[in-house]
């Protein structure tokens, strides 16, 4: 798995490619908050698996999520979540965001649509 973290037009982008885990997905969050100490200085942060093969993830994983996430509200409140991809994840995203009903994610099928969204 590798992930590549750049900026662009005022989003924070994740690329993730090759076989990604809970495991990898949790330590990029926990990269992206070292690295980015300052997120309200950015729209949105914007997750791309489109060139990954995400491997199955558990229920109990979900809920270490979503305890991260509920960790640094305070540093998401503002900000545009955007989760691209084509599997089955979709659902998990939604379950984040009702779960932590503060955050704004949602899930985009392409990266130009979540792009539009993190900019309204």
């Amino acid at each position: 798995m590798e992930i590549a973290i750049h900026e662009q037009d005022g989003v924070i982008i994740c690329r993730f490619t090759g076989e990604v885990r809970f495991e990898d997905m949790m330590e990029s969050w926990r990269q992206l908050f070292a690295k980015y100490p300052n997120l309200q200085d950015y729209k949105g942060i914007l997750a791309t698996l489109l060139d990954a093969q995400i491997m199955k993830h558990e229920a109990e994983n979900l809920n270490m999520m979503v305890d991260l996430l509920k960790e640094h509200l305070e540093e998401l409140k503002d900000l545009r979540i955007a989760i691209v991809t084509d599997t089955p994840m979709v659902t998990n995203t939604i379950i984040v965001g009702r779960r932590v009903k503060s955050l704004q994610i949602r899930p985009f099928s392409t990266v130009d649509a979540a792009m539009r969204w993190i900019n309204i």
